[in-house]
């Protein structure tokens, strides 16, 4: 008859594997309930190799490879250009002015990186989920480039303009992948483009003409995203549910607006002419419109913008942004006061015009 010790010995391993069983078994279970309870999806799955389907290459995979085809060394980049023009060369009041602007820019890459990173993980179409990932690293390097460049302004960051925050609140809580598609592939990220665009133009500071058009570049493909691939999605829903996301991104482009309105001393304060920007943003922003059609059961663009090139445009500019030196008067002063009451509102210091 077999000791207690050998029954012991013999049952270890059964009683170590009905252990390990029992683990295995809760965690699948666990697993079968999770956030990633549908992985593997089979719609990744390919008829043919990659190498042989080149030619008929999606254009949404060819912003992944154009990505990995142009992407370049932030740290490199910057630290060259800081040592080609031996640093930044304008004013404290002009500093402080463009600390505005690059902090403003540097959260939204931030926030950028956030939707991104979302968007590669949580995409349905293969080739969208490919082209959101390059974008990730876009967005990191963006953030990091431009908090250094703000480090090297050498002033106070400033607190982040209100309007613009709850505008990038709003995107980052929406669920809706949509919805995010839409308002930050589309809408911030050419608001961005245009900006960036802008500033490089205007040679405003050296080191930053020589970092801007590299983002620039990197900011047309994350557009392409959007422009390539919302409508296919959008193409799914019901017309209410189109109406309210363009609703909800029509809002969150109010904000982005209202923002640049309260930006207009600082562009002038280092002798840009924020007109010019206005008016590039909304041909971008026109064009984009144009591309997505219209609201279903509605006659408006998903963008409400004018195109600059209709007789209207300078009108309703003037009435919005009127010349430097013109003072604000009747239905613009008023705009402008509300503008401003509703960013005190929300707990932000009055600019100077």
């Amino acid at each position: 008859m077999p000791s207690i010790k050998q029954v012991k010995k013999q049952l270890r391993v059964p009683v170590a594997v009905a252990g390990a069983v029992s683990r295995v078994f809760g965690l699948a279970v666990k697993s079968r309930f999770g956030k990633h309870r549908r992985w593997p999806e089979q719609q990744v799955l390919i008829d043919e190799p990659l190498a042989l389907a080149e030619e008929r290459t999606h254009r949404l995979r060819r912003i992944y490879t154009n990505a990995m085809r142009d992407s370049w060394d932030g740290h490199e980049v910057f630290r060259a250009a800081v040592h080609k023009h031996g640093g930044i060369q304008l004013s404290r009041e002009k500093r402080e002015a463009l600390a505005h602007l690059m902090s403003m820019l540097m959260w939204g890459e931030l926030a950028a990186w956030y939707v991104s990173a979302e968007l590669a993980e949580q995409l349905e179409d293969l080739d969208a989920r490919m082209a959101a990932s390059s974008q990730v690293f876009d967005e990191a390097r963006h953030f990091y480039v431009l908090r250094d460049y703000v480090a090297l302004l050498h002033v106070p960051v400033p607190p982040l303009d209100p309007y613009f925050q709850a505008a990038v609140r709003s995107l980052l809580s929406a669920e809706d992948l949509t919805l995010k598609l839409f308002a930050m592939q589309v809408l911030a990220e050419g608001t961005a483009q245009s900006i960036f665009g802008f500033l490089a133009e205007s040679n405003v500071e050296p080191v930053l003409s020589e970092l801007l058009p590299l983002i620039e570049k990197d900011e047309a493909r994350h557009v392409g995203l959007g422009i390539m691939h919302l409508p296919e999605r959008l193409a799914k829903l019901e017309a209410k549910e189109c109406q309210r996301i363009a609703a909800h991104t029509e809002t969150i482009g109010d904000m982005f607006a209202a923002t640049q309105v309260r930006m207009i001393p600082y562009y002038r304060t280092l002798d840009l002419d924020p007109r010019e920007l206005f008016r590039r943003a909304d041909r971008l922003l026109h064009g984009l419109g144009q591309k997505l059609g219209n609201v279903p059961g509605t006659d408006q663009a998903y963008f409400r913008t004018i195109d600059p090139a209709s007789p209207a445009y300078q009108q309703n500019l003037d009435f919005v942004l009127p010349p430097e030196g013109v003072t604000p008067r009747g239905g613009t002063a008023w705009l402008y006061r509300v503008v401003e009451l509703g960013a005190r509102a929300m707990g932000a210091r009055t600019i100077a015009a």
